[in-house]
């Protein structure tokens, strides 16, 4: 049975509950699951998790900038090898532990396949893959590791599987909630429109009736070249100009040469927009810690 809860007193969250008194910014990572893929791989061979050159980026990254960095997990990936979480070894547990004031894990979906796997799922599948995959997260990252917030693969979700996140102990959802060429809103999950108008008015929402919060990215860096980030964000601040909070988001599978879209600039695009994040003040922050998540 659900734990339904208390509601909160209102949709819009207070700035007083959040810590506003600072621009902040977020980078979160979707589709992940080919860095942890190599990582078992090369288990025997790796001393540090940062030895795998993805994660070793963000690192380097994260050194230069204080960038938090975010990584939303599938649970396997069937296409290429099989590969699965229970496979991703324990031995560096603590070195997950000591990196999780920056980088942090979270569930995505099963897999990459099927698209919009969430669109009509009820509770029970929702619960059932979530609850996986955060199981594997606590066995070889550790609780300290597991974010709060996440992003539905697709963004999209029933009201019930969002109950059944809410029921994982995830708080707060990020999403798309952009308009498509009809007029509606895509990767709102079940949002209305004036509820994804909020968001974009005031970065946060929550809704009493599953007392999730949502809020929205501002680019997916992989759909821009690095000269156009900045143009595209200086566009979204002036869309949304009281928004102090803005989280910038790329995918995982670009970063390789395999990959049929494998972008060689990857890593110019990242920094294209934590770059015009840190220029206009912005500064790195998890969503959860702001939220007191």
């Amino acid at each position: 049975m659900r734990d339904s809860g208390s509601h909160w007193p209102s949709c819009r969250i207070s700035r007083k509950k959040i810590n506003m008194a600072k621009r902040s910014y977020r980078l979160s990572l979707d589709d992940n699951i080919w860095f942890l893929q190599d990582i078992a791989q090369h288990a025997d061979i790796y001393r540090s998790l940062f030895d795998n050159p993805y994660l070793g980026m963000y690192r380097a990254i994260h050194e230069q900038f204080g960038t938090k960095v975010h990584v939303n997990i599938y649970e396997e990936c069937p296409e290429f090898g099989g590969f699965h979480l229970s496979q991703m070894p324990d031995r560096f547990k603590k070195e997950w532990q000591a990196n999780a004031d920056w980088l942090r894990l979270s569930f995505h979906a099963k897999a990459n396949l099927p698209p919009r796997p969430y669109l009509t799922a009820g509770y029970d599948q929702v619960k059932s893959d979530c609850q996986r995959v955060m199981q594997e997260i606590r066995r070889f990252a550790g609780d300290a590791a597991l974010a709060k917030v996440t992003t539905l693969h697709f963004a999209e979700a029933t009201k019930e599987g969002v109950r059944a996140l809410r029921d994982c102990g995830f708080k707060a959802l990020l999403g798309t909630f952009m308009l498509n060429k009809d007029g509606q809103h895509k990767g709102a999950y079940y949002l209305n429109r004036a509820q994804v108008d909020q968001i974009h008015r005031d970065s946060f929402y929550t809704d009493p009736e599953t007392q999730m919060i949502f809020f929205a990215y501002d680019i997916v860096l992989n759909m821009f070249k690095p000269m156009e980030i900045g143009p595209e964000l200086d566009r979204m601040a002036a869309l949304y100009p009281n928004r102090d909070f803005i989280d910038i988001l790329i995918h995982e599978q670009y970063f390789y040469p395999h990959y049929v879209a494998y972008l060689p600039d990857y890593r110019q695009r990242v920094l294209a927009g934590i770059q015009w994040c840190v220029s206009r003040g912005f500064e790195p922050a998890f969503a959860g810690d702001l939220l007191g998540l």
